[in-house]
């Protein structure tokens, strides 16, 4: 009688199935494992460290200082570390300027967890004459529970004696008193890193500053940027304008930039460079170059540049024989050359707003309508112009033009070309073409003095009959 209870007692126990208790036990492993994971994962970033380095170094605050070092790098005989508690012990005052560290962060190739943020500009108040100095600090990644960003080295590469607080300023940013209110750009580094490679012809240090991708997309402008490297240039960034491009966040645009381009003391000629920038880069965002036009507008994906450089079979190998046929300077032959290239490519492309961005406002085209052989010259002006190249352009489904025998006559300013012309023009239906002549084609170009552009100003036309293609001189 007295185990009946107990036994009532027993059977009332209820028991969970297997698979609910391994069930259990699999939610709780996941709970400790995103638990375990949240703990460790940092969410501290290099530039979130590297303003409470800033601020540590400002106040003179040597124990925020020292917590941000790892424990053993901070007490290794020789430390940095010491060298920077001393300053605080003799409380000097430090100013610091991280305006474009991230921009000259670096990742460990052998070490993902270290990164390197280099010559961050540092001005020193000692009693004397101030001392600026260039710091790089090397940070890793640390901690078993939790891991922070910590100090591994802070190491001075360079330092040298300055005046006063300007002269911070001119070695931290680089950037001229000169350069106006726009120095605050977050650009304005790069134009300045910009400004050394082609100050110095430095066409490793410009192609550096390029993103990969912009090489290809804008070809013609690199190419001759590139090209443009072999002459002497200085850089005036007294008048440039920063602006970011509407509708993004990372995209600016750099204007009003004078390069005159010189030969020793001989100045050749003075150009308009308008430079396209924007963040790129996965991990790693850096300011890069998208673009480098000559008098455009530096935003649309391709730019129209009176210098754009022309492609390796834009002329006929007649014509790139005879290139430098002429009394012209090598400099006005090659402009020259080049707004031919470009002038030749549009007219077949029907590329109708660059074709006629090579034409002057007052120029006067002379042009022949043939009909029943009779020949007809039409005098025309650039808005004339522009109505019957629309005319030619939907009258044929395809246009080529072949230049030869170029010559190429006159000084840095003005040149008298000849060259002989070849037209063809095929209709939509059909393949034998609907219209073919030859002829000599003379144009006059000059410097625009409006915007300093090479145009055409005069443009004349003489039709052969019944002559070899290419006679020779």
């Amino acid at each position: 009688m007295n185990n009946f209870p107990n036994a009532t007692q027993n059977t009332s126990k209820i028991t969970l199935p297997d698979s609910l208790k391994w069930g259990g036990i699999v939610v709780l492993i996941a709970i400790f494992a995103i638990g375990g994971f949240l703990l460790t994962r940092s969410s501290e970033t290099p530039a979130g460290f590297l303003a409470k380095w800033k601020n540590a170094i400002e106040s003179g605050n040597l124990t925020d200082y020292r917590a941000l070092w790892s424990k053993n790098d901070r007490d290794r005989l020789n430390s940095d570390y010491e060298d920077t508690a001393q300053l605080f012990e003799d409380e000097i005052q430090i100013e610091v300027n991280i305006a474009n560290a991230v921009d000259k962060t670096r990742k460990n190739p052998q070490n993902s967890n270290y990164l390197s943020i280099e010559e961050i500009p540092i001005l020193v108040h000692t009693d004397g004459e101030p001392v600026i100095q260039l710091r790089t600090l090397t940070i890793a990644k640390t901690g078993l529970i939790r891991q922070r960003w910590k100090l591994i080295r802070d190491e001075v590469v360079n330092q040298e004696f300055g005046s006063d607080l300007s002269a911070f300023e001119v070695v931290s940013s680089e950037i001229s008193v000169a350069n106006g209110t726009q120095s605050n750009s977050p650009v304005a580094p790069l134009v300045i890193e910009w400004k050394k490679a082609l100050e110095s012809q430095d066409e490793k240090k410009y192609i550096s500053l390029w993103d990969k991708s912009s090489r290809q997309k804008r070809k013609t402008n690199f190419q001759l940027a590139r090209l443009q490297l072999s002459q002497e240039a200085d850089v005036d960034l007294s008048q440039a304008t920063y602006s970011l491009v509407a509708h993004s966040k990372t995209r600016h645009v750099v204007d009003n930039i004078s390069v005159t381009i010189r030969s020793g003391s001989t100045i050749i000629e003075t150009q308009s460079r308008t430079l396209t920038i924007e963040k790129k880069g996965f991990f790693f965002r850096r300011w890069k170059l998208i673009n480098d036009a000559v008098g455009g507008d530096g935003i649309t994906d391709q730019p129209i540049s009176q210098h754009d450089q022309p492609d390796v079979d834009a002329m006929s190998e007649e014509a790139a024989s005879g290139i430098y046929n002429g009394d012209a300077p090598i400099d006005t032959q090659l402009k020259v050359s080049q707004i031919l290239g470009k002038w030749q490519r549009s007219w077949e492309e029907k590329d109708l707003d660059t074709y006629m961005s090579i034409y002057a406002e007052r120029a006067l085209i002379t042009r022949v309508t043939v009909r029943d052989g009779k020949e007809t010259p039409i005098y025309l002006r650039k808005k004339q112009l522009r109505q019957k190249m629309k005319q030619l352009n939907q009258r044929y489904s395809d246009i080529q033009v072949k230049i030869s025998n170029l010559e190429i006559n006159g000084d840095r300013a003005v040149a008298d070309t000849t060259f002989l012309q070849e037209f063809k023009g095929t209709p939509a239906s059909g393949s034998r073409p609907a219209y073919s002549d030859f002829g000599t084609k003379k144009l006059i170009l000059m410097i625009d003095p409006a915007d300093g552009y090479w145009k055409i100003y005069a443009e004349t036309w003489s039709r052969y009959e019944d002559v070899p293609k290419y006679p020779q001189n």
